[in-house]
């Protein structure tokens, strides 16, 4: 080609090229704002020059491609930065709801309940036999007991809320990775020499909402295919194929094909799973295990005091608030089952035995030996059996030590330093061993007057207004003790531990503000990640997102070119005819 068709075709050439930039422009306006749209460039080239009558000469122009205008570490770093800021979100509402469940100003606190059945001890101290204060204690004491239990009840609540949530979001991955396998199967069947830039961003538009549900990784294939990994690099998309995660009630588990299901619940860390695995694996499990450690402790204190002491009424008959699973093992060892076997020490209590009139018909302190080969639940028995034959029994009935005394008989006890009584649940307030199962001795629900305000004097006599235990009771709210705080960790069952001696209330706020000072904390890294995230959003969008003046600059400077070109065209064709004319 030369001469006048030469310049014919470069005309043609550039009228095509300038036309595509053209449309190119238009769909950059059209979409302007579609979310998700990134703004497309036509990049054009010079064509391969040829020689003509001794020189080498330019043949125009083409469109190479249309590309996408993306910085692909802008991309992956906002990706990634979204991802946390949807684990911290949701770490910062389930935060929030816990915070409210432990508000300590609120009325019906566990901190107010506490304070409450404190001020009662004081309370009974000062009338010891008045039926108003015991039946106001007992309430008192109930009110803790139920807002332990509400709390129990509320972490179990909001893990089943959690796992609700992760069976919802492994159907959403699945539902994703799923779209974006499809799309991959589109865009490698229009061809390795293909853009089809509208099918990327719809595709990374999809990546970009799996993200916000976990942590994860990709590259692109030499088809354009896309594959996607877990941040650790479980596969879930790898071209037209896409593998499922499962949800089992308790792990999020990857199912690969051809080999067994593997459970990835520990290695997912960013997104909505990440947040709400670190809640319900690490948080809840960090505090809730700290507040059994509070009713535990608490539990025990009282209890232990508690069974010290005597209430108005004498015993006829008592039976322990806590099961034994084998009477025949030592009551110091954890296979006599007892849910408090460990604080039994060596050591001894008293039991006293008065008859029908009142008076001390026997008195007799039993010795307990807590270590291997020492006392068991039968052999204690068999010695209480000793004491008076006739008028009292002991036994170890459906797993319960009972003690009855009979015709008219009554008993009372003291100076147990061997914890064993406590450790039985005879003469306790609490029953229960934990936040969930903390509960009244049902003893005293019936009978307030078992209540032990008053102590057994040396001689066996109660007498009448002696707060002694009341005392006692009313100043364990003073008594430092030692205790533990937990902090579990992903990936282990076994949380570590840190040893404090304090009171049980202040404990109770050191939780408390535990959880406030995280709460706080997660949110202060929410909003700084929310401050980079949008440092970022605005980076990528002044790279990627269309700006209407640029495009109207660029409909200006193409539409001139296709002017331009199509001046040429008209040249051309004047300078054809000219040479017609001239033969």
């Amino acid at each position: 080609m030369s001469g006048i068709g030469l310049l014919l075709s470069t005309a043609r050439d550039a009228l095509l090229a300038q036309q595509t930039a053209l449309d190119v422009v238009g769909h950059n306006i059209a979409n302007v704002n579609t979310e998700g749209y990134t703004r497309q460039i036509p990049v054009l080239s010079a064509r391969d020059p040829a020689p003509y009558a001794g020189v080498v000469l330019g043949r125009g122009v083409d469109v190479d491609e249309v590309v996408r205008n993306v910085d692909n570490l802008i991309e992956e770093r906002l990706m990634q930065r979204r991802s946390d800021l949807k684990a911290m979100e949701e770490e910062e509402a389930y935060m929030a709801a816990l915070e409210a469940l432990l508000n300590e100003s609120s009325s019906g606190s566990l901190s107010s309940h506490l304070t409450d059945f404190w001020n009662a001890w004081h309370d009974l101290a000062n009338n010891p036999s008045g039926l108003a204060e015991r039946s106001a204690l007992y309430e008192r004491g109930a009110l803790v007991c139920q807002a332990l239990n509400d709390l129990s009840g509320d972490f179990d609540q909001l893990e089943k809320q959690i796992n609700l949530a992760l069976d919802a979001g492994v159907d959403q991955i699945n539902e994703l990775t799923a779209e974006i396998a499809g799309l991959n199967e589109q865009i490698a069947g229009l061809g390795v020499f293909s853009t089809p830039n509208d099918l990327y961003d719809k595709r990374q538009a999809l990546v970009t909402r799996l993200s916000q549900y976990l942590d994860l990784q990709y590259y692109e294939d030499a088809d354009g295919s896309l594959t996607v990994t877990t941040g650790r690099g479980y596969v879930l998309v790898s071209r037209d194929d896409s593998y499922d995660l499962s949800f089992d009630g308790t792990d999020v588990r990857w199912e690969s094909s051809g080999t067994a299901d593997l459970d990835i619940t520990d290695t997912i860390t960013g997104g909505k799973l990440g947040g709400w695995l670190e809640m319900r694996d690490v948080i809840l499990p960090s505090y809730e295990r700290d507040l059994n450690e509070l009713a535990e402790n608490m539990i025990w204190e009282v209890n232990q005091t508690h069974s010290l002491g005597a209430g108005v009424e004498k015993f006829t008959s008592v039976t322990g608030a806590y099961s034994i699973s084998d009477s025949g093992e030592e009551l110091g060892t954890v296979d006599s089952g007892l849910a408090f076997y460990d604080k039994i020490t060596d050591g001894s209590f008293k039991l006293w035995l008065y008859d029908d009139t009142g008076a001390v018909s026997a008195s007799t302190t039993l010795t307990i030996d807590a270590d291997a080969g020492g006392t068991t639940a039968s052999s204690l028995a068999s010695a209480i059996n000793a004491i008076d034959v006739t008028h009292l029994t002991a036994s170890v009935s459906n797993g319960k030590f009972t003690i009855t005394a009979s015709g008219g008989y009554s008993f009372a006890f003291s100076g147990d330093d061997s914890n064993v009584l406590a450790a039985l649940g005879i003469n306790v307030f609490f029953t229960g061993d934990d936040a969930e199962s903390a509960d009244m001795n049902s003893a005293l629900e019936s009978n307030k007057n078992l209540i032990a305000a008053a102590r057994v004097g040396t001689s066996g006599q109660i007498a009448t207004g002696d707060n002694t235990n009341a005392l006692a009771m009313a100043d364990l709210q003073y008594e430092e003790i030692s205790m533990t705080h937990y902090i579990y960790t992903r990936g282990s069952s076994t949380p570590t531990s840190s040893a404090v001696t304090e009171t049980i209330s202040s404990y109770l706020y050191s939780l408390e503000s535990s959880v406030g000072i995280r709460s706080q904390s997660i949110t202060r890294s929410r909003e700084y990640n929310e401050v980079i995230a949008e440092e970022l959003s605005e980076t990528r969008n002044n790279i990627s997102a269309v700006s209407i003046d640029e495009e109207l600059a660029n409909l200006i400077k193409f539409q001139h070119a296709y002017s331009a070109a199509a001046k040429l065209v008209s040249t051309a064709d004047e300078m054809f005819q000219t040479l017609l004319e001239t033969r």
